[in-house]
């Protein structure tokens, strides 16, 4: 067998997520074994077996010992889980970029989400979960650009969580997904500003000192302002 030296375990990881996410890959339902996912993705057992440690980290798996590995797609009932979490902020998003809604409709547009995927088919039972109708009345205005950008960015995210982890860095990015599957990203009534002025600066923005380390010394009051 020829080896892949491009298809890593993060990117196995992250297509097997998204495929679980997708209902692709059903809740319940048994994943390709270790060899065989090394075989699709031309990758050693060893590459195969970290994709899947990794998908185990994110509770996105079970290994039943003689029987095979799980499909989990929550890890309880609405427990959040951030990698999922994410991908249906993702979904959301790209869904509202390919709609349009009218502007005159006295309803607020409505978006179904989750759900079990047997809802409305003939699988359904007394276990299946109908989809939840959520209000993106804030993000139907926005320019579907902007909204198209934003579902790259989660799916980049939810792909990186699966990979990594969740870092100090992602949780402002888990708690926006978040207010999305909420309430459709709604400013809350009586939130009050995070900032005078445009929101705050991000540190890696403020690159002059840097740049000017002089620029930090008292100011000469003779001198041209900076």
């Amino acid at each position: 067998m020829t080896v892949s030296t491009e298809n890593s375990p993060d990117l196995i990881a992250g297509d097997l997520a998204v495929a679980i996410h997708q209902g692709l890959i059903r809740e319940g339902e048994r994943l390709p074994s270790q060899s065989k996912l090394a075989r699709s993705y031309g990758v050693s057992s060893g590459t195969a077996a970290a994709a899947l440690a990794r998908l185990a980290a994110a509770c996105l798996i079970r290994t039943v010992p003689g029987s095979g590995t799980f499909a989990v797609s929550r890890p309880g009932l609405f427990e959040p889980n951030p990698v999922l979490d994410v991908l249906a902020a993702a979904s959301v998003c790209r869904s509202l970029a390919g709609l349009t809604f009218a502007p005159d409709d006295p309803e607020p547009p409505r978006l179904s989400i989750g759900g079990s995927p047997d809802w409305g088919t003939s699988l359904e039972d007394e276990d299946t979960v109908p989809p939840r109708r959520l209000d993106v009345g804030v993000l139907a205005v926005v320019d579907r650009h902007v909204l198209r950008w934003m579902s790259e960015a989660f799916l980049s995210a939810a792909r990186r969580l699966v990979a990594h982890g969740v870092a100090d860095a992602d949780r402002h990015l888990i708690e926006s997904a978040r207010a999305i599957l909420r309430d459709g990203g709604r400013r809350p009534e009586g939130q009050p500003g995070i900032a005078l002025s445009g929101g705050p600066m991000p540190d890696d923005e403020d690159v002059a000192l840097r740049i000017w380390p002089e620029r930090g010394e008292p100011r000469d009051p003779n001198g041209p302002p900076f």
